[in-house]
């Protein structure tokens, strides 16, 4: 697996915003404003006016946990923290080192228990979200 650089990343997202806005004028009587007006639908994020650089963060933190099985697959339960979002690996989580913002959390039901889990039970709990 390849591996994209910030720089990379920033490059084709920005092909793909200039790609967007030149199909788009072709449907506009006139000329698109120039300034971008960037919007992230995620996150909590939803009505905020960002700057590039606050879209090519990330999360500081991102937990990951298994949460069950739902639909015959593992669910993989996916949550960015609250912290402000960085743009450098070095002010993630990191830990263990290498692995930056993301965040191995064991599921409550798992944690509790001193015997082995059964698949129904995965399903129980997968089903709850």
């Amino acid at each position: 697996m390849q591996m994209v650089t910030k720089e990379a990343f920033a490059e084709l997202f920005q092909q793909c915003i200039t790609l967007a806005l030149e199909e788009t004028q072709k449907q506009v009587a006139y000329p698109l404003p120039k300034e971008l007006y960037l919007g992230l639908e995620a996150f909590g994020q939803r009505g905020k006016a960002l700057s590039m650089e606050e879209v090519l963060s990330f999360p500081r933190v991102v937990d990951i946990a298994v949460r069950g099985i739902r639909e015959e697959r593992t669910f993989i339960w996916i949550r960015p923290s609250g912290h402000a979002y960085v743009n450098d690996f070095t002010h993630t989580w990191n830990t263990p080192v290498g692995m930056g913002p993301f965040k191995k959390v064991v599921s409550g039901f798992l944690w509790q228990r001193s015997e082995l889990v059964s698949t129904q039970e995965l399903k129980e709990e997968g089903e709850k979200w």
